[in-house]
């Protein structure tokens, strides 16, 4: 089983979950850092260049024991982000594209505040139901609206639910976190898989170049890009 191909649609998409993942790196804090549905632990080693105490948490045994066997001075734990009870807390705690899935952000998201250190940070990212992308594609026919789920994020990566920047900002305050500061990544103009068509096209230094330009232009629009997060505290 290639669990690549189902943990990410493509590696444009791949390289979409590196920068959320170095995001987290960015704005986190202290040494321990709690990774929430880490699945096969593709991106949760990149947090060993941060933090000297490195946690995976995901349901899946199946994905846990392909992470484990990389080898990484990581612990993977089985658990679910809504009902996982450590004796630990951590400096930071980060969850990329997890709150679309679960049955309870609420509920998952007060279990994070109840393992937070004082002085610790909560960073969540999702995809963003309003950005550029789902914009232009309403307007082109492609879905029917903005908050549209469509039947590959249901059956396939089982979306629940959408967020805009506001929707993900209230979900956090309603469990009793502080928001510290909230924004976007990624200025995303195209699909995923036409982007991948230009990056393999043009070649890697012009695909590292345009990323880094689409990365820049978000933190001018963002409440239009691919990714929205929210830094929260205790």
């Amino acid at each position: 089983m290639n669990y690549h191909d189902k943990v990410r649609a493509n590696d444009f998409d791949r390289r979409v979950g590196e920068i959320q993942t170095l995001k987290a790196i960015e704005l986190g804090t202290g040494n321990s850092i709690l990774d929430i549905g880490c699945g096969i632990g593709q991106y949760t080693p990149l947090f060993l260049y941060r933090f000297k105490r490195v946690v995976g948490l995901d349901p899946s045994e199946e994905y846990l024991k392909e992470a484990r066997s990389a080898g990484w001075n990581i612990e993977y734990i089985k658990g679910y982000g809504e009902s996982f009870s450590l004796d630990e807390k951590f400096d930071t705690i980060s969850m990329n594209n997890i709150l679309e899935h679960v049955d309870d952000p609420i509920r998952l998201l007060e279990n994070c505040r109840k393992h937070l250190n004082p002085c610790g940070r909560l960073i969540a990212q999702v995809p963003n139901s309003v950005s550029i992308t789902r914009r232009i594609g309403v307007l082109m026919g492609i879905i029917d609206d903005t908050n549209n789920i469509t039947e590959k994020e249901r059956e396939f990566y089982g979306h629940k639910r959408t967020y805009k920047l506001q929707s993900l900002i209230r979900d956090c305050e309603l469990a009793g976190l502080g928001i510290l500061e909230a924004g976007g990544i990624l200025y995303k103009p195209l699909p995923n898989e036409i982007l991948e068509e230009l990056c393999v096209a043009y070649g890697k230094d012009w695909a590292d170049r345009f990323i880094n330009a689409l990365v820049q232009f978000g933190k001018y629009r963002p409440e239009e890009c691919a990714c929205i997060y929210t830094v929260c505290v205790r």
